[in-house]
C-alpha cells in the first residue's frame, strides 16, 4: 500500500455526493505537489487510536493518506491518519 504525508488543503464534495481530500506535500528541495484522493465508504479515518469523522479534520493539519488506484482511475484513500492532538505537559 502506498502512502503520502502532507498538510490538508481542503475537503470537497462533488455533484455525485463523493468526498475528496486534497493534500499539499513538499518533495525534496522546494517542489510542492497537490494530491487528491477519493474518500470512500470504507475509508478508515483516525486521529491517534480513535476513529473520527471526516468533518473533524482541519485545513493545514498534517495527515498520512494510504491509497490505491481505483478501477475508475482515481486514487482512493484506504486510511487517513491525523496526528493525535497534543496534550500540554503538566
Amino acid at each position: 500500500m502506498q502512502a503520502i504525508w502532507g498538510s490538508l488543503d481542503r475537503i470537497e464534495a462533488d455533484q455525485q455526493g463523493r468526498y475528496w481530500v486534497q493534500l499539499k506535500a513538499i518533495l525534496s528541495g522546494k517542489t510542492t505537489i497537490r494530491f487528491r484522493a477519493l474518500v470512500g465508504k470504507h475509508t478508515l479515518i483516525a486521529r491517534g487510536v480513535e476513529r473520527i469523522d471526516l468533518t473533524n479534520l482541519c485545513a493545514g493539519e498534517l495527515l498520512e493518506v494510504s491509497f490505491r488506484h481505483g478501477r475508475d482511475g482515481f486514487l482512493e484513500a484506504e486510511t487517513i491518519y491525523a496526528q493525535p492532538e497534543r496534550v500540554p505537559a503538566a
